[in-house]
């Protein structure tokens, strides 16, 4: 097949394949390549080179994301698979792969961030926070150790939502009393953890 070469606006380069467009890469990109405009390549070298075009917009996306704020290594895969195809799983885990080899992507880092974010401002509990970084794809190791160094108390964390989210719940009101604890536990707190904290304030 004969690959011509286009210029476009700024670094972009349009490749076409038999005089039909068909990929769009940088300046960078296709000078490493070592091809020239008017090559002749094989369906082998084609598809090589493709898979160097799309790791390479593929990354810069990710180190975009990236600039924004740290992301667990499935949540980049999955915002490059959303983009750019679910076929391109592989090559966005091999991105991630990179990242991970760069420094730039480390779910340890991230998962101290994000617990850090969801216990000061959410006060979640040990069993919410369990599932928000599971969601995140952040790995159970990793998760156990997070859970073991901040220590959470959940006491704490139910009295705050008490003094904040239900404040205006009357405990000592049988209905409102259960709407509460259901709310508390759908949170992730014990049942014996919340009622132990009611029971003390209706006490008290």
């Amino acid at each position: 097949m004969l690959i011509t070469s286009k210029h476009g606006k700024g670094n972009k380069i349009h490749l076409h394949v038999d005089g039909e467009y068909t990929i769009t890469t940088t300046e960078r990109v296709w000078y490493d390549s070592g091809y020239s405009d008017g090559a002749e390549l094989s369906d082998e070298e084609w598809s090589a080179l493709c898979e160097s075009i799309n790791f390479a917009k593929m990354y810069a996306r990710a180190l975009d994301l990236l600039d924004l704020r740290d992301h667990s290594r499935r949540e980049i895969v999955d915002k490059l698979v959303t983009k750019y195809g679910y076929d391109k799983r592989e090559l966005a885990n091999a991105v991630c792969d990179k990242l991970a080899e760069g420094g730039l992507l480390d779910d340890e880092r991230f998962a101290h961030i994000y617990a850090d974010e969801l216990v000061r401002r959410k006060h979640v509990s040990p069993t919410g926070l369990r599932a928000a970084l599971s969601a995140k794809g952040v790995g159970k190791g990793i998760i156990d150790m997070i859970l073991d160094e901040l220590e959470l108390n959940p006491i704490e964390s139910i009295s705050y939502f008490l003094d904040t989210k239900f404040r205006d719940r009357d405990l000592t009101d049988d209905k409102q009393c259960e709407k509460t604890i259901t709310a508390l536990y759908r949170l992730g707190f014990s049942i014996s953890d919340i009622k132990n904290v009611i029971t003390n304030r209706q006490n008290s």
